[in-house]
């Protein structure tokens, strides 16, 4: 799995996003949902 690095500031936005859920989950959630905005057609 890669891994990224990301400030402690958007570190916590994106746990506070997760809604005390996994955080690997919400994020796939966010990528999927991003992916879908971006190409609704599919």
């Amino acid at each position: 799995m890669p891994q990224i690095t990301v400030s402690d500031q958007l570190y916590r936005k994106l746990e506070e996003a997760t809604e005390d859920r996994d955080t690997e989950d919400a994020m796939w959630e966010m990528v999927y949902r991003f992916d879908r905005g971006n190409n609704p057609s599919e």
